[in-house]
């Protein structure tokens, strides 16, 4: 039978994985993100993986770059996946939807820290401040803004923050007025939303 390899290892094969994800769920409102983040670290700890929490990626090498460059990032490609995975597999799904759009175990890691080390009432204006006050700016792309945008909503989710559907949408619809083309953009929005 031939065998197959990839790059990253199974998540079978990451010792600490198996043991840390049959022990500890994050919850999607981080209330139990301390207990979480203790046995993570003692895990990734134990099978030396911490540093892909908690150290940045190495910069990426050139085609010019030395030996020297490239081996550790090289390294670091071998394992990123599989430490990725830990964190991806080892919250609630409402969580898991936002890291898996994210590069690295350090990143997911570090927005992890940033949103459940502060206390919930912050968390929780920061991100409705955000929300109401974001307006695109001149020469911004619309994509990266609503995703923005998208992302403070799903933050009070997590929080037990819900915003009404419809006021997402016109908040949005607002936030973009600024830009040339606007009012013909929400036209076009209107009259398909009189269809359906």
């Amino acid at each position: 039978m031939a065998s197959t390899t990839s790059s990253a290892p199974p998540l079978t094969t990451v010792s600490w994985l198996r043991s840390f994800m049959d022990r500890c769920k994050l919850e999607k409102n981080g209330s139990n993100f301390t207990d979480w983040d203790a046995q993570l670290r003692l895990a990734a700890e134990g099978d030396d993986k911490l540093k892909y929490l908690t150290e940045a990626p190495p910069a990426t090498p050139n085609s010019m770059s030395t030996t020297e460059v490239r081996e550790p990032f090289e390294t670091y490609q071998k394992e990123f996946a599989a430490v990725k995975n830990v964190l991806i597999f080892s919250m609630e799904p409402d969580l898991q939807r936002s890291a898996i759009k994210m590069n690295t175990a350090y990143e997911i890691y570090t927005r992890l820290l940033t949103m459940f080390l502060q206390a919930p009432g912050i968390i929780q204006y920061e991100a409705a401040s955000q929300f109401f006050d974001l307006n695109i700016k001149e020469g911004q792309k619309v994509s990266p803004h609503v995703l923005k945008m998208i992302e403070y909503v799903e933050t009070l989710k997590l929080q037990e923050v819900e915003i009404p559907e419809q006021l997402v949408i016109d908040r949005v619809l607002h936030s973009l007025s600024r830009i040339k083309g606007y009012v013909q953009f929400r036209v076009n929005y209107n009259i398909q939303n009189l269809k359906t």
